[in-house]
């Protein structure tokens, strides 16, 4: 209770300090069991908390080597850089190949007529613009109509390129010198959104009138002038010429993707850095894969360190981590140990266990990685190395799985954390239930000493009343 502590008012001793000090010796014994029991379970979420977290950082490690295209990855490299990219998959076939390009993809670009900048607002009239990308049976048409009132060329490259109809051809509007009159000016300028001698654009007109000036919608795009020509993609492959409408040209090498960027040198004896051709060369992925294992060592030794702290025991202070004695930490780690001691089924000499790549395991649970033999096992027996990991019954896939019995949404883990929430749940309420006990005691704390101060009172008045009639009364000489 709260308000102004006032002494009795019959005894005079301070009613409000004896309450607070009888709710506050009520109170403590439970407050602090209640306190304790919380932080006990704070410590254990906080606990498991870090322990899920540096398992699922452990599982995570185990997806990269548990698929079997980690261990048929391809990697790409090439002599001279700057041409070429490229992309391998598991198809691609090591080896390397000398390409020299002869020639980029490009898109055609047709350029309206010019006319005068000033007039590039006005209105051209209503028509239609009739357009045909590709030539022959594979050529496609389409036909955009323009209005009167919005026929500038800003309307028009507006009206191109939101049509509804559009097979690949976008505008723009250019400002610069008409080359023949050396005027400021303005046109059009219409490109094809694909390269290749397959998108060429052709563009005609038919006008209905309503323009404001002498050019017309006809007269703009009468003889359009080529601002860059449509061109294939040309290179040759070990001497064997490949052409594609694209500069990204798939399969022509089996499994590789390549990504044309620029044309190699011409034979030039008066230039000495001449690169007429690059090499590209494509190899396992090796380099990955042994990073894949060294992130599998590191994730592994920060679960054991994790573990070894949360289950720590000093003799000397006699102080134990909060999982010291913890059932589901001891099965967690027991099982670990023996998947990685295991020979595994399906795996093939000279690498059936994790000790044939360099890893080995130390008194503390943690294991250590010869980075010397491992390298030498990426080298010699890189596809043996796919199978004692990506196989059906791998070192991967069999963690996994006993990973996710702890860690997934049914895991061990993963109910003990539930059961501590609940459990956290049930002392907050039962805090709540303690703290309106408390109001009452309190209130009826206050109410007993309050009766305890009016019968005190009481009493005093009784007694004076008691002393007055004593003193008023006579004495043996019959006065008073």
């Amino acid at each position: 209770m709260s308000g102004l502590k006032l002494p009795g008012v019959g005894s005079g001793f301070p009613i409000q300090q004896f309450v607070d000090a009888t709710v506050s010796a009520e109170r403590a014994p439970k407050e602090t069991m209640l306190a304790r029991q919380a932080s006990n379970i704070n410590v254990q979420l906080s606990s498991y908390g870090s322990l899920k977290g540096v398992l699922s950082e452990f599982k995570d490690s185990l997806k990269a080597l548990g698929e079997e295209e980690a261990f048929q990855k391809r990697s790409t490299s090439f002599n001279n850089s700057g041409f070429v990219n490229a992309k391998a998959d598991k198809d691609a076939v090591a080896g390397s190949y000398k390409l020299e390009v002869t020639q980029l993809a490009t898109a055609h670009k047709l350029g309206s007529s010019y006319i005068p900048k000033a007039d590039a607002d006005k209105k051209l009239g209503s028509g239609t613009l009739n357009f045909t990308l590709g030539e022959g049976g594979n050529a496609q048409s389409f036909g955009v109509a323009i209005s009167t009132d919005k026929s500038s060329l800003s309307d028009i490259a507006a009206a191109i390129n939101n049509a509804e109809g559009n097979k690949g051809v976008r505008a723009t509007v250019v400002n610069s010198e008409d080359p023949d009159t050396g005027e400021p000016s303005s046109r059009l300028v219409f490109f094809s959104e694909k390269t290749g001698t397959d998108n060429k654009i052709t563009v005609t007109a038919t006008t209905s009138g309503g323009n404001e000036g002498t050019a017309t919608l006809e007269s703009l795009v009468a003889a359009p002038s080529t601002v860059q020509e449509a061109k294939n993609a040309e290179i040759t492959i070990d001497g064997a010429r490949v052409v594609s409408q694209t500069n990204e040209i798939e399969d022509a090498i089996q499994g590789v993707t390549l990504d044309l960027k620029k044309v190699t040198d011409k034979e030039d004896p008066t230039k000495t850095d001449i690169k007429t051709s690059t090499t590209l060369t494509i190899g396992y992925d090796k380099s990955t894969v042994e990073k894949n294992l060294k992130d599998f060592v590191a994730s592994f030794n920060k679960v054991m360190g994790a573990i070894n702290q949360l289950t720590s025991y000093n003799p000397e202070t006699e102080q134990a981590g909060p999982l010291n004695g913890d059932s589901s930490t001891r099965s967690l780690t027991s099982q670990i140990r023996n998947m990685l001691s295991e020979p595994i089924e399906g795996a093939a000499a000279p690498i059936k266990t994790l000790t044939d790549l360099g890893i080995t395991s130390k008194q503390d649970g943690t294991i250590e990685l010869d980075e010397d033999i491992l390298k030498q096992q990426v080298e010699d027996n890189f596809d043996r190395i796919g199978l004692l990991f990506a196989s059906e019954k791998g070192v991967s896939n069999k963690l996994d799985e006993m990973l996710e019995s702890f860690v997934g949404e049914t895991g061990v883990l993963t109910e003990r954390n539930k059961s501590l929430n609940e459990d956290m749940a049930k002392l907050d309420k039962e805090a709540v239930n303690f703290e309106m006990y408390m109001d009452k005691f309190e209130e009826r704390t206050f109410k007993q000493f309050t009766s305890m101060d009016i019968m005190i009172a009481q009493l005093n008045q009784q007694l004076s009343s008691v002393t007055a009639a004593f003193a008023n009364m006579p004495d043996f000489s019959g006065k008073k």
